[in-house]
């Protein structure tokens, strides 16, 4: 039993969170920054309200104990427990350093810098009486099995973005109640009517903390099988006490492959551990055969241009069958989508139709009888796992909700979903919303094609809004990820700070990144420089502004050269982990 009604208190010497009739409190010593089991002095009344304990974290200046003050009902999937989202959060120092040095509280600062940018992101979601860790299917094949384990022991850590901050808390049994699980992703629960029936509309992705990253810098598997940007999403029908729940799976193509960002739009692809691409796979889509049952790969990448390589390379390893369990299709989205095609995607669904009707779905009855399961997945990637992937797997889940409703009598036999402008409506844009979520803390910024997912139909205006996007992408990818790959790092001890170790956020940049772009910027300014103050002669111009243009031009070819050292690299685990890689 998680607590849920919790004070803290800060003293001098110690801080203690006490929850409401709870066997012990967590007792912090701000001198020796032990955590263990205690018990609150009588007659404390330095305490307020919290809603749970985030965990503890080591930075340069002390430890932290990370809280969360507020919270947001989000809704209730089961009918029953509230799911909240991660509000409002203060991260409150073991012990206060006045005697540290200006560096050492800059370096702080910038370990500070990146765990907010995580904590702030609006997408934690956790629940005192609910697992949100589990999907429905899951959490109905453990009722009744392990009664003697807290919920931090029971849940799936997969999805437990604060396992590693929760785990000095966790090592005592008798603290288990504070350790409360967050999950990292888009949720959202919305109530619907159709043909005048009532019901609630779950859409949840949770996403897989093991490689985490951001786009250009975590793609692939790596060596355990666990691969970039995986999401596991759930899509839920809560009707009459009836509750049917759908999952859809993706994540990065199983192969040991690398995008690094050099400042081109597009990275060239390249692989890596050749002699052990196939071991990979074949680890990675056992775990899921193991997790989900059966696994239809469905690989919607190009076969030309850049993407060429690894999808001959994905094509002939998953084309080895040397899985049982797994079915691989591959379906050139781009060649057979392009110009606004959008209508060839049936020849899509018409391949793994019987997939997905094999498969089925989760059904449990008002009296708690559960009438079917779900017995496999269909498994969606491109080369992010996000635009293309998105498109298709709302087609996929729109075609499973169809049978839900017709099973549940939400529809007649006859009727289709497209039948009903209102429910279609909210269908596509959570569809969309959800896209959109999972994209922003994988690319920072919203899903391309979304216009598509909402609507149904490409337009003008989804084209230039995705020009803008993709422009916006580039930005962020080549100067501004290093730090959230960072954010990541540290928040899920990926990367852990030792004061033994020189930190790397205190190593410099190397000289070129400051050099080349320096040197541009005072080119171009000589150019229009000259554009506005004209020499006295054509010619003088004209041999003027041919010295800058050549100047500029020779430059970006430098920028090319050396891209790699003009983009912001991550500065923590990302950059000692390439290094020992090459």
């Amino acid at each position: 039993m998680l607590h849920s009604d919790l004070t803290l208190y800060r003293e001098p010497d110690k801080i203690y969170v006490v929850g409401k009739g709870a066997g012990a409190a967590v007792c912090i010593n701000r001198t020796t920054f032990e955590v263990s089991p205690g018990t609150c002095p009588v007659g404390l009344t330095s305490g307020h309200p919290i809603s749970g304990i985030v965990g503890v974290i080591t930075l340069p200046l002390t430890h932290y104990l990370i809280v969360i003050k507020d919270k947001t009902d989000v809704g209730s999937i089961d009918g029953t427990s509230n799911i909240w989202r991660l509000k409002e959060y203060e991260i409150i120092p073991f012990h206060e350093s006045r005697n540290a040095t200006v560096d050492l509280k800059q370096l702080n600062d910038k370990y500070m810098d990146l765990l907010h940018s995580i904590l702030s992101s609006a997408a934690f979601y956790f629940s005192y009486t609910y697992d949100v860790s589990l999907n429905f299917q899951n959490i109905c094949s453990v009722v009744g099995k392990g009664q003697n384990q807290s919920l931090v022991q029971r849940c799936d850590e997969r999805f437990v973005w604060n396992k590693y901050l929760m785990s000095p808390i966790e090592e005592y049994k008798e603290l288990h109640g504070y350790c409360l699980p967050l999950v990292y992703g888009v949720l959202s629960i919305t109530t619907c009517s159709l043909n005048g029936n009532t019901f609630d509309f779950v859409l949840f992705s949770r996403r897989n903390w093991h490689r985490m990253g951001v786009r250009y810098f975590v793609r692939g598997a790596d060596e355990t099988g666990s691969v970039a940007n995986f999401v596991e999403t759930e899509q839920i029908i809560r009707y009459n006490g009836n509750i049917a729940s759908h999952i859809n799976t993706r994540g990065s193509i199983p192969l040991f492959w690398t995008q690094r960002p050099d400042i081109t739009y597009k990275p060239y692809i390249k692989f890596y551990n050749q002699y052990k691409q196939k071991e990979v796979f074949v680890k990675h889509m056992q775990e899921q055969v193991e997790l989900y049952g059966t696994n239809t790969i469905v690989s919607l990448i190009d076969d030309k241009g850049k993407e060429k390589d690894i999808c001959r390379s994905f094509t002939y390893i998953a084309g080895q069958k040397s899985c049982q369990g797994v079915r691989y299709v591959h379906f050139d989205f781009h060649k057979e989508c392009g110009k606004n095609r959008y209508q060839n995607l049936s020849k899509l669904m018409s391949q793994i139709h019987d997939d997905i009707d094999n498969n089925g779905y989760f059904l449990r009855d008002s009296e708690g009888t559960i009438l079917s399961k779900q017995s496999g997945v269909i498994r969606t990637n491109c080369i992010d796992c996000l635009d293309r992937t998105n498109v298709v797997q709302g087609l996929i889940a729109k075609r499973v909700l169809t049978d839900q409703f017709h099973k549940l009598g939400i529809l007649s036999p006859e009727q289709e979903i497209h039948q009903s402008s209102q429910f279609e409506y909210v269908y596509k844009n959570r569809w969309a919303d959800n896209g959109d979520g999972i994209a922003l803390q994988y690319t920072g910024t919203p899903a391309l094609k979304s216009d598509f997912t909402r609507t149904g139909v490409r337009t003008k205006k989804g084209l230039l809004q995705d020009g803008y996007k993709s422009m916006k992408r580039y930005i962020q990818n080549n100067f501004l990820d290093g730090q959230k790959q960072d954010g990541y790092d540290l928040f899920l001890g990926v990367y852990r700070y030792s004061p033994t170790e020189l930190s790397p956020l205190s190593l410099q940049k190397h000289p070129i990144a400051v050099f080349l772009p320096t040197l541009i910027a005072i080119c171009i300014a000589l150019f229009i420089l000259k554009l506005l103050m004209p020499s006295e002669t054509w010619t003088a111009q004209l041999s003027h502004l041919t010295v800058y243009t050549l100047s500029i031009a020779f430059l970006w070819q430098q920028c090319k050269r050396y891209g790699e050292y003009l983009v912001e690299q991550p500065r923590l685990y990302q950059t000692l982990a390439l290094a020992k890689r090459q």
